[in-house]
């Protein structure tokens, strides 16, 4: 059935996503890491920047919209800020280089700020997140996108759903946020309309302004909290185009309509080594203690326990390493060529 799930494990998963990627033309090493990438998405249940996005990135390819061949090279500006052109190339991989430089720059200067310029989606900023927990390091990630989001008191988009991320390590957990700054990302109203269901009231509005539950009406998304979610927005596009890239807002080609283009995106990474402020490493039993000690507080009525960020696709992608990720037969088809 067109509606129906299959359940896959990561690896298989891996491999058919890589292996799509390379017959569009991306080399063994990046399709691994594009694949690595969407799966962990998937495994933490944000299936909406998941392998559902493969059919879309060959697209592209294929249409010129992404550069395969590009060379990457962060440029050290001053002794801890870095800028890498991506030139176009798949955002997943520069993304990953400008986390990895950000990381060992950090060792030896305690902070670290690499922008990525000329840049494609890059997939859940979770991921890079993850990749300074794994080394004991705080983390602000950023990327503005092409405009899907109505200012707060407007009735046609200027920004895009502008997501920002943030990670502080603990001695066993961690703290990890990952959110847009609309009231979900637009990849939620493609996973609406692949399994068929409505929008939440609020989500988002037609073509006209007007809000809308209906996934296929939806053409912009709101602003999380009203004004509030507006103004973290305007700080994304700021700290990214206006500030790395030089185009931003409208300026920026369109993800699903501009096949044939490079996107333009820019990336703010910042790296911090709490150890700076710690030697000692104290900052990992803080952080630790303020975890439990939130995870321990009374919970309100209708719900079970007060949990920390990132704490809910944690538990997801335990469960999704045991049971296998739940993919719709549609995008497992497309990915194992049997379409």
């Amino acid at each position: 059935m067109e509606g129906s799930i299959r359940r896959a494990l990561p690896e298989e998963l891996k491999r058919l996503t890589a292996k799509r990627l390379q017959e569009a033309g991306v080399s063994a090493e990046d399709a691994e890491i594009v694949a690595d990438v969407l799966v962990f998405a998937d495994l933490r249940g944000v299936h909406s920047h998941g392998v559902l996005r493969v059919e879309h990135y060959v697209n592209r390819i294929r249409r010129g919209g992404i550069n395969v061949h590009p060379s990457y090279e962060v440029q050290w500006l001053k002794p801890s800020v870095g800028l890498l052109d991506a030139q176009g190339g798949l955002g997943h991989v520069s993304t990953k280089i400008g986390t990895e430089a950000a990381i060992e720059k950090a060792r030896t200067e305690g902070i670290a700020l690499v922008g990525i310029k000329n840049n494609s989606h890059c997939g859940a900023l979770a991921y890079y997140i993850q990749m300074a927990l794994n080394a004991k390091m705080a983390s602000i990630s950023c990327v503005h996108t092409d405009i899907r989001m109505v200012p707060y008191g407007g009735a046609k988009p200027y920004f895009g759903t502008n997501p920002f991320a943030f990670g502080f390590p603990g001695t066993r957990d961690s703290i990890l946020l990952d959110m847009a700054t609309s009231e979900i990302a637009w990849g939620k109203v493609l996973t609406a309309r692949e399994k068929g269901l409505q929008l939440q009231e609020g989500w988002a509005v037609d073509r006209d302004g007007h809000p809308t539950t209906d996934p296929f009406q939806a053409e912009y998304l709101t602003p999380f909290g009203g004004p509030k979610g507006y103004g973290i927005a305007v700080m994304v596009e700021a700290l990214t185009g206006l500030l790395i890239g030089g185009v931003f807002g409208p300026h920026l080609n369109r993800m699903y309509e501009d096949l044939d283009s490079y996107r333009d995106l820019s990336n703010f990474i910042l790296v911090i080594d709490p150890a700076v402020f710690d030697p000692k490493g104290g900052f990992l039993e803080r952080t630790q203690r303020m975890i439990e000690e939130v995870r321990a507080l009374p919970p309100a009525a209708g719900f079970e326990q007060v949990m920390l960020p990132g704490e809910i696709e944690s538990r997801t992608q335990q469960r999704y390493e045991r049971e296998g990720i739940p993919i719709p037969e549609a995008v497992y088809r497309y990915l194992s060529g049997s379409y």
